[in-house]
């Protein structure tokens, strides 16, 4: 999606909800789209989370977030749940080993 959208979207949710708080992480293991999808997918479903956007060659993941819901924190500890970095948190290592081959670096990190 490109940033544009990005940026309407969150004015969007920004007007239409004065609680809707937006949470960029960076996450140097995402390499692929099934990354992009697993994350998605992942994150989604969890209390409290709008919209959930992957940049693979940015390693970015942009959340929206209900603050009375979920908290930054939070969201970074589900994205390690996941098997990917979330900024400063290290990745689940069970989660990891569980993903797929093409969304695991070619070496060990």
């Amino acid at each position: 999606m490109p940033l544009f959208l990005f940026l309407i979207l969150i004015l969007w949710l920004n007007t239409a909800s004065a609680q809707v708080d937006t949470l960029f992480v960076q996450s140097k293991n995402i390499v692929c789209q099934t990354c992009r999808r697993t994350i998605i997918r992942g994150l989604s479903t969890r209390k409290g989370i709008r919209f959930v956007e992957v940049d693979v060659p940015q390693k970015t993941i942009m959340v929206l977030y209900r603050r009375e819901k979920t908290q930054p924190e939070q969201i970074r500890k589900a994205i390690t749940q996941l098997g990917y970095d979330a900024d400063t948190l290290p990745r689940d290592s069970q989660a990891y080993e569980r993903l797929p081959a093409c969304c695991k670096l070619s070496k060990p990190h």
